[in-house]
Order: structure tokens, then C-alpha cells, then sequence
């Protein structure tokens, strides 16, 4: 399914479980780049270490996105050196999301909030990249 929609052209975009099997291998050998989202708390640092290697094993372009709000001492930048992949920025806290079931907006629908404004400078910023190669 992945080969035939990058066939088409365009961008293809997966969510994937944090765990690696054949399957997430598979669909990882598709990938150009992996966007890992990762809570700005230590317990999601060492838990996304550890997912970060496993994914590294199969994806050579793998970023981190930091979402808030930080832990004290922590910052986006301090969270991507731990993990020793590049900082692709952070991802505000969007209240519709910290509440499953109210309103029929997915997450990103709202064009003004925090997720759609972090995908649509992501996507400016990969189709620059992308003619520049």
C-alpha cells in the first residue's frame, strides 16, 4: 500500500506502533523521514530512547517533536540532545486533545491550532528541503 501511494506522488503519512515487528520494519524501509513525538518528561525520554534505537535500526532519518508542557530543567533542545536526533520543533499542548470525546474536530482540524500550525510550517519547511535536493 505504501509503494503504490508513493507511486502516485505526494506525501504519505503513518502513525506506527512503538514497538518494531515486520510489519513497522516494512513500513519503516518506506519512509524518508520518521517524526518521533515525544512528551517533554523524563519517563517518555528514556521510554523514547529506547524506541528511537529500535526504529534508527531501519530508518536513517528519524527527528524528534517535543510536545508540552516541559518537566522543570527540561526543554525541546535539552530532550533532543538526550536522544541525539535532530529537533524538529515542539508541538503546544492543544486542549481538544487531553479530552477524548468532546467535539467531532480530529486532532489538527482547527487550521488555528497548535498541531495544524506545527504541521503546516513542517510541511513548508520539508518541501523546501525536498527542492533542494
Amino acid at each position: 500500500v505504501l509503494a503504490a501511494a508513493r507511486r502516485r506522488g505526494g506525501a504519505v503519512v503513518v502513525d506506527l506502533p512503538r514497538r518494531v515487528d515486520e510489519g513497522v520494519a516494512e513500513a519503516l524501509a518506506q519512509i524518508d523521514v520518521g517524526l518521533l513525538v515525544v512528551p517533554a518528561e523524563l519517563r517518555a525520554v528514556a521510554a523514547a530512547a529506547r524506541v528511537a534505537s529500535a526504529v534508527g535500526m531501519v530508518l536513517r532519518d528519524l527527528r524528534v517533536v517535543v510536545r508540552g508542557p516541559y518537566a522543570p530543567g527540561l526543554d525541546d533542545r535539552e530532550l533532543a540532545r538526550l536522544l541525539g536526533l535532530p529537533l524538529v520543533g515542539e508541538v503546544p499542548v492543544e486542549s481538544g486533545l487531553r479530552r477524548p470525546g468532546e467535539g467531532r474536530t480530529p486532532p489538527g482540524g482547527n487550521a488555528r491550532g497548535p498541531l495544524a500550525r506545527f504541521c503546516t510550517a513542517f510541511w513548508e519547511r520539508a518541501l523546501v528541503e525536498a527542492g533542494a535536493a
